[in-house]
C-alpha cells in the first residue's frame, strides 16, 4: 500500500492520516495520540511524513484495534522498539500507559476493541465496530462474529465521556461525538 501523504491535526495531541488499500478495496484511516511526550499509534498505516509527525515525542506504543488491523503496526513497533497491543494484552477496562482504557467489543470481529482517552472531554477510537462514512453506522452484520452481541456489547461505550471519535474506517467527528453516540445507539 502506498503511505498516505499527510496527516491532520484534529485537535491539540490528536492526528489523524487515511489511504486507500486497494487490496481491501476500502480508506484506511490511523489516528495517534499524544499523552504528554509520549505517541500512541492505533491501527498504523505507513505514513510519508512519519518523523514530522513524532518530532520531539517519544513512540511509546502502538495498538490494534482489530485482528484484521495489523497493517503497518510490526514495522512502527520494531522501527520505535516499542510494543504492539492487541485485544489479547489487556483486559476489558485495562490501560495502557496509565491513560488509554481499552474497552472489548465482543461480537463484533475478532479482536475487536476501542481505545478511550480521558483529555479533551473525551476521545473515543473504534476500529470496526463503528464506521463513519457518509454517517455514523454499525459495523455492517455479515462481519460481525455475533451480531446480536455486537451491538449489545457497543452499550459500554456510553460509559465513557466523549467529545471526538475517530475510526479505522472513515471521517472523525471532531465534536459532539457522544451525542451522535447516544443517538445511534438508542
Amino acid at each position: 500500500m502506498k503511505p498516505a501523504g499527510e496527516y491532520q491535526q484534529i485537535r491539540e495531541g490528536l492526528y489523524c492520516w487515511q489511504a486507500y488499500d486497494p487490496s481491501v478495496k476500502a480508506d484506511l484511516w490511523s489516528t495517534a495520540l499524544r499523552l504528554g511526550e509520549a505517541l500512541v499509534f492505533i491501527d498504523p498505516i505507513p505514513l510519508e511524513p512519519l518523523a514530522e509527525l513524532g518530532a520531539g515525542l517519544q513512540p511509546a506504543a502502538v495498538i490494534v484495534t482489530n485482528g484484521n488491523h495489523g497493517r503497518a503496526a510490526v514495522r512502527y513497533g520494531e522501527m520505535f522498539n516499542i510494543p504492539v497491543i492487541t485485544h489479547a494484552d489487556v483486559a476489558d477496562g485495562g490501560t495502557v500507559l496509565d491513560e488509554l482504557t481499552i474497552i472489548h467489543l465482543p461480537g463484533n470481529g475478532a479482536g475487536e476493541i476501542a481505545v478511550h482517552s480521558r483529555q479533551g472531554g473525551g476521545i473515543l477510537t473504534v476500529g470496526d465496530a463503528l464506521i463513519h462514512l457518509d454517517a455514523l453506522e454499525f459495523l455492517p452484520a455479515k462481519y460481525c462474529e455475533q451480531p446480536k452481541l455486537a451491538r449489545a456489547s457497543l452499550q459500554k461505550l456510553l460509559r465513557f465521556p466523549c467529545e471526538v471519535m475517530t475510526f479505522a474506517h472513515g471521517m472523525p467527528i471532531p465534536s459532539g461525538a457522544g451525542k451522535r453516540l447516544r443517538e445511534l445507539l438508542s
